[in-house]
């Protein structure tokens, strides 16, 4: 989310981490991540603890050493995929980090792109991080996706089953929710649970809003239980009945 500095080994290859990066550690993958630099780094962690938990098929394994060797060329991945939609031919038999560190700068190439075509009428322009050696999700039972909302953007609503997890990277807006308006700004987080109707505003007047969201939708995809149901009334508009205020009282501020 911010910082400079920190780096992480996956499965023997060594990663730099970059503000607007997306960094996967997939399961039963060795890792680990240090702070090299001279400042704080933040990032956000997506897991599927409660899933495996409730599975009862959660376990981890310490590596014995107290960080794992680097095996290949630093940032490895990234330079073997460096030319985006190809794939080195070696890589045709899958693997599970093949790629192991999305970098913000192709990621924002990859929303300019689309942002020369039409804007999706709910999500405005967006894209989602996979496994260029199998197509699917990047991390396994982790779904990732990053999205741009233009200046002035007023998304229709819809649902779905998949239940997702927002960061705001950049900009400020709100989402209106069941009705509820939640509004939100660069480092906020909040949650859309499940089948819940949603919609996405860019309150800007000249700054893009970028989105990056993680989700459970790997996990209900293959059991058939994904929904998509668009809001039909107001235009595809919710009306807002009540607008969030946090409850800041027990909040402690960290400097």
């Amino acid at each position: 989310m911010e910082g400079h500095g920190a780096s992480g080994i996956v499965n023997g290859v060594k990663y730099h981490f970059e503000p607007g990066d997306y960094v996967i550690t997939p399961e039963w993958c060795w890792h680990d991540h240090v702070n090299e630099g001279n400042e704080t780094v933040l990032w956000m962690d997506c897991l599927d603890i409660p899933f495996t938990s409730a599975l009862t098929s959660s376990f981890f394994e310490l590596y014995p050493q107290e960080q794992q060797p680097v095996e290949f060329p630093v940032d490895y991945g990234t330079k073997r995929y460096a030319g985006g939609m190809v794939r080195p031919i070696s890589d045709r038999k899958p693997s599970a980090a093949p790629l192991g560190r999305y970098t913000w700068d192709l990621t924002k190439q990859a929303l300019d792109g689309q942002s020369e075509l039409n804007t999706d009428p709910c999500d405005g322009f967006a894209v989602e991080y996979i496994n260029p050696s199998t197509g699917k999700d990047a991390n396994g039972r982790v779904g990732a996706r990053m999205q741009k909302l233009p200046v002035r953007y007023k998304g229709k609503a819809h649902r779905h089953v998949h239940s997702t997890v927002f960061h705001v990277y950049k900009g400020s807006g709100y989402t209106v929710m069941n009705g509820v308006r939640f509004d939100w700004e660069e480092g906020d987080f909040f949650a859309l649970p499940a089948w819940t109707w949603h919609e996405h505003v860019n309150t800007s007047e000249t700054e893009e809003a970028f989105l990056f969201s993680t989700n459970d939708l790997p996990i209900l995809e293959p059991f058939g239980f994904e929904r998509e149901e668009a809001y039909t009334e107001n235009g595809g508009y919710q009306e807002i009945k009540s607008v969030f205020e946090p409850d800041l009282s027990d909040v402690i501020a960290i400097d």
